[in-house]
């Protein structure tokens, strides 16, 4: 073969390798924006707010509740409105975890990154 095929052959496969390199690069970028967003959403409280409306209203109510009865130990609505808090707490963490595993069980289901030659 002349020097000058054995040449062209190299920037040939140059050419392909950066070309796969930037496919893949972008194909990570592309992942990690879209894991980034999902992370603002899983840690925002508005989120939990405009999903679980009921949850949070019973936790305030409950939490309002227990404040309005003051500092006093023996009150009836105190006791009353940290239960309401504590159950629709309890309930709200529930929901989170669930959520939190849901997003794991669809990051495990993506199908993965591919190896070999196949972007060539």
């Amino acid at each position: 073969m002349s020097k000058q095929i054995v040449d062209a052959e190299l920037e040939q496969k140059k050419r392909r390798l950066r070309a796969r390199m930037g496919r893949l690069r972008r194909r990570i970028d592309g992942r990690m924006r879209s894991s980034r967003t999902e992370a603002r959403r899983l840690l925002s409280w508005k989120t939990y707010i405009r999903g679980y409306p009921g949850q949070a209203v019973m936790v305030a109510m409950g939490i309002g509740l227990a404040l309005s009865a003051g500092l006093s130990a023996r009150s009836l609505s105190r006791w009353f409105g940290l239960r309401i808090a504590r159950q629709g707490l309890r309930k709200a963490s529930r929901l989170f975890w669930q959520e939190l595993g849901d997003i794991w069980a669809e990051s495990k289901t993506a199908s993965p990154a591919r190896q070999g030659g196949d972007d060539e």
